[in-house]
């Protein structure tokens, strides 16, 4: 199968594409910029590297039998709202029209549980209510909105994605509260002996974009929410973190700014064969990848 798999040079994109690769595909992967990541991909088999601005997709050398697009402007300093309707809204939508007129098969879209905004509920899982997402959220909102407008033309998935771990991955909590660990500092953290499992690792989704180009095209628009498996409260997982690294937890608590809510891969399990790591697991492996 050949399939365009956008960002190939961030943390998310670069594993993606040279797992799918290795897995028999043949891989064009588009950049904006060189990265470590990127370097990293240079010498990898079936996998063709081309620097593109997504707003030029449709003068990409198609056709492609699936699209896999992770590529997307996050929030931080200085992205303003323009900037992030250019990277997300603008670049997506002209991505869905390259699409159509390839008339690829099927598209996997890295969404993100800002998607629903503020969250009020204790389990998170595809039917949790939207409620005021910020201009991040939205935008994939938006994305997720034009794909499913387009059920009929696509087999699409929108994976709505917590914290990413693996080595290199920094824009997450847990990234964060390692960092203050690694440096002695406290770690003040709330809602300290709810339960967590509020994050993936990037190759249990790597191997599930695989199993889902593996299946049968199903038609139509589908999302699937995704986190570890089990739980651990707060105070555990940034206990269990800090014994990963080999450094003391200091953590004081704080007042609540958020709900706390887990995740429920129910559906991603059940119908795409999703097999996540169990969370505790999840956080053994972080403190080896980043420690070493």
């Amino acid at each position: 199968m050949r399939v365009l798999v956008t960002g190939a040079s961030g943390f998310s994109g670069s594993t993606v594409a040279r797992r799918l690769a290795s897995g028999g595909h043949d891989i064009v992967g588009t950049f904006r910029r060189d990265t470590d990541f990127l370097a990293r991909l240079r010498d990898v088999a079936r996998l063709e590297l081309v620097r593109t601005d997504l707003a030029d997709a449709g003068q990409l050398a198609g056709p492609f039998d699936a699209i896999v697009h992770i590529a997307a402007t996050s929030p931080g300093p200085g992205v303003d709202i323009a900037t992030l309707v250019r990277g997300n809204i603008d670049a997506s939508f002209a991505l869905i029209e390259a699409a159509r007129r390839w008339a690829s098969r099927r598209f996997i879209f890295f969404s993100s549980l800002s998607y629903y905004g503020r969250i009020e509920q204790d389990v998170v899982d595809e039917a949790t209510p939207v409620q005021d997402p910020d201009a991040y959220g939205a935008s994939k909102l938006i994305a997720e909105q034009r794909l499913a407008e387009l059920g009929g033309t696509f087999s699409t998935l929108a994976l709505r994605l917590p914290g990413i771990i693996g080595p290199g991955a920094h824009r997450h909590w847990l990234a964060s509260v390692a960092s203050r660990l690694r440096a002695g500092e406290p770690v003040r953290a709330f809602h300290l002996d709810r339960p967590f499992n509020n994050a993936a690792h990037i190759d249990d989704i790597a191997a599930l974009v695989l199993a889902v180009l593996a299946r049968e095209a199903w038609g139509g628009f589908d999302a699937a929410v995704l986190g570890a498996a089990g739980s651990l409260t707060v105070r555990e997982t940034i206990e269990r973190l800090a014994r990963a690294l080999g450094v003391p937890a200091k953590i004081e608590e704080i007042a609540p700014t958020k709900t706390s809510f887990m995740l429920s891969s129910a559906h991603a399990i059940e119908r795409y064969g999703y097999q996540p790591m169990e969370i505790g697991a999840l956080i053994d492996r972080y403190g080896r990848e980043i420690g070493s």
